[in-house]
């Protein structure tokens, strides 16, 4: 089958592409605890009908990671990479969460967007190309994986340390961006937990040291590195310029600067227990955001240094998550298949962007791996009455499904 009449198969499937996402928001796996064993049967299953074959692969048993390849050439592997598990749902829903409801031109439910609609892409293209018989002139594998709401330690990380077909020439992950923008990278995290011990005693004598007062103090320092910038290549330079505009109105107030500059937010403060009584013990949380050019080792030392020098070297720093920022070349292949691929679906090429959370994407591209993010944008993600526009679906199947061919190539 042509380019062309593969394209117009999945429009006239679109249906049966649909009713597959609302078949995956059925199956609840929600993180805590993050079992996906339910799930994983079924993508097993599934594939299994449509004569692929597939690998579980669990460190972890309530946590299971699925990987299946189709194809055999030995050009390129583009690796479709998607998460299993979801938020919790929560309270305060008006429909039921795990309905999976097909209605008013949307896809209704928990991980709708975050991200079964990705995985049921994935999946639908996947097994359209078996049942076509496509030749490609290269593999595809699919790799979904658990625990991405909590870290990725048994998931996507674990996938790249011990499964080497995961380890692609490129990487496409289907998590929510909106049909306007590729995500080819993400800022870096640092989060940091700061303890402070003192001396109590009664307030109105003034005899202790506050705990409390030198978070504060240690804080303050700490804060002062907003707003840092650094010096990164040329062309990621000029991606970050151009997105500004539209990322302002897209995600809001702010943000159109921030994927330059490093932020950072104060998560949590705790300390004392009696308003009358100096308090013994304090402790904070730190989540700072690294722009492109950055180090996250860099920046903790500097931190450390800053808080010697200002006499709250007693101040205990502990890394609790850390990531490099990563970006991948806007001039690499898959990025230009599916800017190309974008255009031809949509009209208006979508724009590749920095993003400012981070995804799976950070350890495929920390081991070199250049990786987009494009999915549909997901509306009231991780609040209660989740859902994605099932125009938006069939948008991403479409661009993913070009910019597969085109990458791969064959017949």
């Amino acid at each position: 089958m042509s380019k062309a009449a593969l394209l117009d198969e999945v429009r006239r499937r679109r249906d049966e592409l649909f009713e597959l996402c609302g078949r995956l928001i059925r199956i609840p796996t929600e993180n805590p605890p993050g079992d996906t064993r339910a799930l994983v049967a079924f993508v097993a299953d599934h594939l299994k009908t449509h004569g692929i074959e597939s690998t579980i692969h669990a460190p972890k048993p309530d946590m299971p990671n699925l990987v299946a390849t189709l194809g055999a050439g030995r050009r390129r592997n583009l690796v479709l990479s998607g998460h299993l598990d979801e938020f919790p749902a929560g309270d305060g829903w008006t429909f039921p969460p795990f309905a999976g409801t097909l209605a008013d031109g949307k896809i209704m439910g928990r991980g709708a967007g975050d991200m079964k609609a990705g995985l049921a892409v994935a999946l639908f293209l996947v097994t359209l190309l078996r049942r076509r018989d496509v030749e490609l002139d290269g593999r595809v594998t699919l790799a979904f994986a658990s625990d991405e709401e909590t870290g990725g330690r048994w998931g996507t990380e674990w996938l790249l340390a011990n499964v080497p077909e995961v380890r692609g020439d490129a990487c496409l992950i289907g998590e929510s961006s909106g049909t306007w923008s590729i995500g080819i990278g993400e800022k870096g995290v640092l989060w940091l937990r700061l303890t402070a011990s003192g001396v109590s005693g009664h307030s109105a004598y003034g005899q202790g040291v506050s705990a409390v007062g030198k978070i504060l103090r240690a804080l303050e320092e700490i804060t002062a590195f907003a707003g840092t910038r650094a010096r990164t290549r040329a062309e990621i330079v000029d991606v970050m310029r151009r997105q500004r505009a539209l990322v302002e109105r897209r995600w809001g107030p702010g943000t159109g600067r921030m994927a330059d500059r490093l932020t950072l937010s104060v998560g949590t403060l705790r300390g004392g227990g009696q308003v009358n009584l100096i308090p013994a013990r304090s402790e904070a949380e730190v989540d700072l955001r690294l722009p492109p050019g950055m180090s996250v080792r860099t920046l903790e030392s500097q931190i450390r240094r800053r808080l010697k020098s200002r006499r709250l070297g007693d101040v205990e720093i502990t890394v609790t998550n850390r990531c490099d920022p990563h970006v991948t070349s806007p001039r690499d292949p898959l990025i230009g298949a599916l800017v190309d691929s974008g255009g031809a679906v949509l009209g208006t090429k979508p724009l590749p962007v920095i993003r400012l959370g981070y995804t799976d994407g950070r350890f495929f591209r920390r081991e070199g791996i250049p990786t987009a993010v494009y999915g549909p944008r997901v509306h009231r993600m991780g609040g209660p009455d989740e859902y994605v526009e099932q125009d938006e679906v069939m948008q991403v199947a479409l661009v993913h499904l070009g910019a597969m061919l085109d990458y791969l190539g064959g017949r």
